[in-house]
């Protein structure tokens, strides 16, 4: 195993160099070994490492103090913690050197990059609709509040139509670094709110904006099947950007409303349609109300209460194919009946036979055996 070097040596510092000195050595090797900045290089990689490993030494004033008394030996058989220091000045080299990049690397933030971030906001808005129109499809016309380009400075936010001009503070690049000891923070410049330029006289219509609240009616196509909840998106139907950037996109967030007769399971649709008693006994033909218009069913002689008709086709669209409608036929009792009818009902009574109702023989066997 290789010895390690001094770590001034490895700065090019003297043993006396102040922490200035110091950290002005490591920045120009860092800068010059940075990983980034030699991609595949091993060579340059150990470098780096190096020198940040005499860094984080020497630049501590405890540790510092250790390794002129007691050279590498003084931390201990393990040597220097490096997945720990390391690990942690990898993750913060962009913060500790933000200044300096920023002469450097001036191409990060181009104005380009400057136009991407200033695109206009996205746009929700919330609409229902009945279950008819989720299961058929429709068109909505929905009112929109966004921003559009003001038609008095034409989006330059200036009185006099002028061009921004670059921004003093941050010189163009819409972005300050501020100085905190060693450590560099950026953040958007506040003068700009990080545009990278100004405008000089405001536009009185959109207070240099380049931009006014406008409503706008909106036709929203909505396709059959759908679900709620689900978000149609309406490319560049959002916010517009001053300066030409691009609009934002209008996501339309569609809620089906709870339907009173039909209830809705993934592509089938269910509902209960009572029948008379008389209907159930001896069998006949129903009309059965749809979301695609009235259709005519027939029952079976002896159908029982809870009997289940399945339609086809006739469910919420799921593509090519059609989900299905489930009838669920109910025996609804009479809620009053005439003298003659009293007389049949009990002229049926008399004729009537307990082994010919299949629930109320199940009810006799089970009681019996008890």
């Amino acid at each position: 195993m290789a010895e390690k070097r001094d770590y001034y040596e490895v700065l090019g510092i003297s043993k006396s160099a102040s922490i200035d000195e110091i950290k002005k050595a490591y920045r120009d090797l860092a800068l010059r070994y940075h990983p980034d900045r030699n991609p595949g290089n091993k060579e340059a990689e150990e470098k780096f490492k190096e020198v940040t490993e005499a860094y984080e030494v020497l630049s501590d004033p405890e540790k510092r103090k250790t390794y002129d008394q007691f050279g590498h030996a003084g931390f201990g058989p393990q040597g220097f913690d490096w997945r720990q220091d390391f690990g942690r000045v990898r993750m913060d080299f962009s913060d500790l050197f933000g200044d300096f990049f920023n002469d450097f690397f001036s191409d990060i933030f181009t104005r380009e990059d400057i136009r991407a971030e200033n695109r206009g906001e996205d746009v929700e808005m919330r609409i229902s609709i009945p279950l008819k129109d989720a299961v058929k499809g429709a068109e909505k016309t929905i009112n929109v509040s966004v921003y559009e380009r003001c038609p008095v400075c034409e989006g330059t936010g200036s009185k006099g139509k002028k061009a921004p001009v670059e921004c003093l503070q941050c010189h163009g690049t819409g972005k300050v670094v501020y100085q905190q000891g060693f450590i560099s923070i950026g953040q958007s410049c506040p003068r700009c709110k990080g545009k990278g330029s100004v405008v000089t006289d405001p536009c009185m219509n959109c207070r240099g904006t380049g931009r006014v609240r406008t409503i706008h009616k909106i036709n929203v196509k909505i396709p059959a099947g759908i679900e709620s909840g689900t978000s149609l998106r309406l490319k560049g139907m959002g916010n517009a950007a001053a300066m030409g950037a691009n609009r934002g996109d209008l996501y339309v967030t569609v809620f089906v409303e709870e339907d009173e007769f039909f209830k809705r399971r993934g592509s089938d649709l269910y509902c209960e349609v009572p029948i008379t008693v008389t209907t159930a006994v001896l069998g006949g033909e129903i009309e059965i109300p749809t979301l695609f218009g009235k259709v005519r069913a027939k029952v079976s002689p002896y159908t029982q209460d809870g009997t289940v008709l399945r339609l086809k086709n006739l469910g919420v669209p799921r593509g090519a194919m059609k989900g299905n409608l489930f009838v669920v036929l109910r025996v609804a009792m009479p809620g009053n009946i005439s003298r003659q009818e009293r007389l049949l009902w009990e002229q049926l009574k008399a004729l009537e036979d307990e082994r010919n109702y299949p629930e109320v023989k199940k009810y006799r066997q089970k009681i019996s055996g008890s």
